[in-house]
């Protein structure tokens, strides 16, 4: 998933982003989220990068609205592209809310279903993973 666009143009994933039972198992976690140090750390990470592109968000969207007129499959959408980014950074929100949003989206990708059907998907009909 890229901006407004996905592979081959099918949304399948719905997940925020792909965390995996091998992910987490390299973190010395399992497909809950079990507490590890090095999940912990990873967490940690995630909050920190969040926080640190939101703190740059207006230069990371004119950064990409320079870019929309480039003609890319992921400005399909038009003007909703940098509304939708936007959005993402949550500019409404208070950085400790921000951080329950990143704890938030961490839960809803552990071990996801749909991503699970995606990789044997492609693995059966691609050959891939």
């Amino acid at each position: 998933f890229m901006l407004s666009n996905s592979p081959g143009g099918v949304n399948f994933e719905s997940a925020p982003f792909k965390l995996t039972r091998e992910l987490l198992e390299v973190m010395d976690s399992n497909s809950e989220g079990a507490a590890s140090e090095l999940f912990d750390y990873f967490k940690v990470l995630c909050i920190q990068g969040f926080l640190a592109c939101r703190k740059h968000s207006d230069h990371i969207l004119l950064l990409v609205e320079i870019m929309q007129g480039a003609g890319f499959p992921c400005f399909k959408a038009g003007p909703r592209v940098i509304q939708n980014l936007k959005k993402r950074f949550h500019p409404s929100l208070t950085e400790e809310q921000c951080v329950e949003v990143v704890l938030s989206l961490i839960s809803d990708s552990l071990d996801a279903w749909r991503t699970r059907q995606y990789d044997f998907y492609q693995r059966v009909l691609n050959n891939i993973l």
